[in-house]
């Protein structure tokens, strides 16, 4: 909610005007957002009328004395010409949300959060038979603690951009201080044409600082159906009728808790919410195939088994286009031919190889030809941004295996942290992933750099899931037979990868540079499971990947060579290699921000930096690289003595607030990780280490550990340094033991050692 109003971003498209009708336009929004902040402020609604908060919240950052959302939305049948075709019909609808929030900000946190406001005036967009447009309006007071009210003209209201295709505008709020109350709202007019989707919306009921009072009225005209579902706690919708049979709808919620929002919540099983889905409806009972409701119709707690059967015939027809048309799965079948091609380059027999085996030989397949592979046509995306897309992948996926005959299914199943599979309010909050049956061995392609058999954070552990397999048939078939195709059954209990396949791991070689101000470390780092991709994108080049595969497709030519031999492609080849050379000038800065983002030290005089392994293939998985730098920080001079304070190396690690330290929620953390360090430090010569032995530390009990290992010889100080997460999940009772490793590893930021001068 705090990103709706704060943060509208959107889009104006329009197919002609000129700077005349812009200012034209301009004066006609000014005078209507005027009469809008009129009638809005001028609300009779007594919870905006409050300007005291209770004592318990005196503390509180903010406090939201009152939050009103009010939407309405009408339809309207015009005639229309469209050029093309000629007359016809199109349905106009309005859609207008506001949205009005009354803050007592009591902190600098609070102050800085809502001195500006950023939004967009307008969006446009013209098309074939469509004209729709949104509006957004806001208005903004200040009351300060005397009572005096400040509103915030909306001449002060700045156009950041002012182009034709699109106005982006902010409004500062000068001179808030703790103890003012900001008294502010954002409306939204939606124009839509020929929209006959269902419009997901969302009532929240929480928010991270007190809520005093909350409320919700919505009115549909009659030419609307809705379908909606309270979570986690939520009230109910009060839902009824008016004289003209729009649909009225009203929830009220007092006294409201802060709630942890973000930190390793699952905001559809834990927060409360209520879910609509909003519609124009339709005169006849067509929902069953269509899932809209009829028009005046308010329908509470939809079966969730419904929108699994709207999914299964949606792969139905895409089975039958996809795969079963003999056309349409040539693609599948090329990729087939081009892994046996491959593997008779490398010496081997695909049809000989174990079904495991194929699979992951066909993945690598797909994702070198489809996603990796360099194109003459697209060559300024290959190498600017890297890699190509290969969208809907659950069923290429399938469809490949299908191909090879490796009886594969799709997992349909809801986020870890989603919605709970029974509570779904439709396709969109389902998830598939394909695998194979007989070893319970996932497949995903979401990232270039994924590997096979690998299983999502995000599905991990997942119970009562579905899984789809398909007829083949041996005929054409009519429309209603082939959505009888998917054979739905119970599907996988999803495994639940470990902390040590999760792993980051900094192996450090440290001694003290020359000026006894920095430390000079060699680096080589290990990244495992979960932790890898975010930096796999930002450290591999294209041209080291690409080489990798080709190498292992044993693939004769590079890819200049293949330009250069190329009659298209030749002309392409200097630029080809000088783009090559550019990104991998390129890469040391990319070392030196990873290194400068991981240790939150400065990071200087970098060399030796290279990509040890890739970590692209499930039979090599980690991603390892190395680099030799200078870190600063943490060294110090006392006197002749030097003051290594090793326990900055770990940069800031995750620490819980005061505010976090009683916890209610169970805890969905995004995997089971550990993090780890192992130190050698050179004892430099003239000098003796002092207080190895108050490094040591260990914290440890069923959710994890902290533990700090440390000796030291002569020459040597050995530490090794691990924190580890053993559950993606804890229930809220466990909560406590969770803080105290995690108290552990924020107290050994401080550890410190002497070098004593001799």
């Amino acid at each position: 909610m705090k990103f709706l109003l704060l943060s509208i971003a959107v889009f104006i498209t329009v197919s002609s005007g000129t700077v005349q009708a812009q200012s034209k336009e301009e004066e006609k929004y000014r005078q209507q957002s005027e009469e809008i902040r009129k009638n809005i402020w001028a609300w009779d609604k007594p919870q905006f009328k409050v300007k005291t908060i209770p004592a318990e919240y005196a503390n509180a950052s903010k406090v939201i004395i009152a939050h009103h959302t009010e939407i309405s939305a009408d339809s309207k049948t015009k005639f229309a010409y469209n050029g093309t075709f000629g007359f016809g019909t199109k349905k106009e609808q309005t859609i207008t949300e506001v949205v009005r929030e009354l803050i007592k900000v009591n902190d600098k946190n609070s102050v800085t959060e809502y001195s500006e406001f950023s939004f967009t005036q307008f969006v446009k967009s013209s098309g074939f038979y469509s004209n729709d447009k949104t509006t957004t309006y806001i208005g903004v007071r200040v009351i300060k603690p005397d009572g005096s009210m400040k509103e915030i003209n909306a001449d002060d209201i700045v156009l950041t951009k002012d182009a034709f295709k699109k106005k982006e505008a902010k409004v500062a709020i000068p001179d808030l201080q703790p103890g003012d109350i900001l008294d502010y709202f954002i409306a939204t007019e939606q124009s839509l044409t020929n929209d006959l989707t269902n419009k997901p919306y969302r009532i929240v009921l929480f928010d991270d600082a007190p809520i005093l009072s909350q409320s919700f009225h919505g009115q549909l005209s009659k030419k609307y159906g809705v379908d909606y579902r309270s979570y986690n706690g939520a009230p109910e919708l009060k839902v009824s009728k008016n004289e003209e049979g729009d649909i009225i709808i009203d929830v009220e919620k007092n006294n409201i808790s802060p709630f942890e929002t973000s930190f390793w919540v699952a905001s559809g099983q834990q927060l409360p919410f209520i879910h609509l889905n909003i519609s124009l409806g339709y005169k006849a009972l067509a929902e069953k195939y269509t899932y809209l409701k009829k028009q005046g119709e308010a329908s509470k707690n939809t079966d969730a088994n419904e929108f699994i059967e709207e999914m299964s015939r949606d792969y139905s027809r895409k089975f039958y286009n996809e795969y079963c048309m003999s056309m349409a799965k040539q693609e599948y079948v090329d990729i087939l031919i081009d892994a046996k091609k491959k593997a008779r380059q490398g010496g081997i027999s695909f049809i000989d190889m174990p079904d495991e085996e194929k699979a992951a030989f066909l993945y690598y397949t797909l994702r070198f030809t489809k996603l990796l592979n360099f194109s003459i046509d697209k060559m300024n995306d290959k190498i600017n941004i890297g890699y190509g897309t290969y969208n809907g992948l659950s069923f290429p996926l399938f469809g490949i295996m299908e191909i090879a005959e490796l009886n594969p299914a799709i997992m349909v199943s809801t986020d870890r942290t989603g919605l709970r599979m029974s509570e779904i309010m439709g396709t969109s909050d389902l998830i598939t992933n394909t695998y194979l049956p007989a070893s319970n061995k996932f497949l995903s392609l979401k990232s270039v750099y994924d590997i096979p058999f690998s299983v999502p954070s995000e599905i991990e552990g997942m119970k009562n899931t579905k899984s789809f397999t398909f007829d083949k048939p041996r005929v054409i078939l009519s429309p209603k037979k082939i959505s009888e195709l998917t054979i739905e059954t119970r599907g996988p209990n999803v495994p639940v990868t470990d902390a040590d396949r999760n792993t980051h791991i900094e192996n450090l070689s440290i001694v003290l540079a020359p000026d006894n101000t920095n430390l000079t470390i060699k680096r080589s780092t290990t990244m495992k499971g979960f932790y890898k991709t975010d930096v796999q994108s930002s450290l591999i080049l294209y041209e080291d990947f690409y080489e990798s595969e080709r190498k292992a497709f044993k693939e004769e030519k590079s890819l200049v060579e293949e330009l250069e031999e190329d009659k298209r492609g030749k002309k392409y080849a200097d630029e080809v290699r000088n783009a090559f050379t550019e990104a991998r000038k390129n890469q040391k800065d990319a070392f030196i921000r990873e290194a400068k983002n991981w240790f939150e030290q400065d990071v200087t005089e970098l060399k030796d930096h290279k990509t040890d392994n890739l970590g692209v293939r499930h039979t090599s998985p980690d991603f390892i690289y190395s680099s030799n730098f200078n870190l600063a920080g943490l060294v110090k001079k006392a006197g002749n003595n030097i003051i290594v304070e090793i326990g900055k190396i770990q940069g800031q690690p995750l620490a819980i607030k005061e505010e976090q330290r009683k916890r209610d929620l169970d805890v969905f953390m995004p995997f089971a990780r550990s993090i780890e360090y192992n130190i050698t430090f050179d004892i430099p010569a003239g000098y003796t280490a002092e207080g190895i032995a108050a490094l040591n530390k260990n914290v440890e009990n069923e959710t994890g550990f902290f533990k700090a290992e440390a000796t030291a010889t002569e020459k040597t100080i050995t530490i090794k340094v691990k924190k580890s997460y053993l559950n993606n999940f804890e229930p809220a009772k466990n909560w406590e033991k969770l803080v105290a490793f995690l108290d552990a590893a924020n107290d050994w930021v401080g550890a410190k050692f002497l070098l004593k001068k001799i």
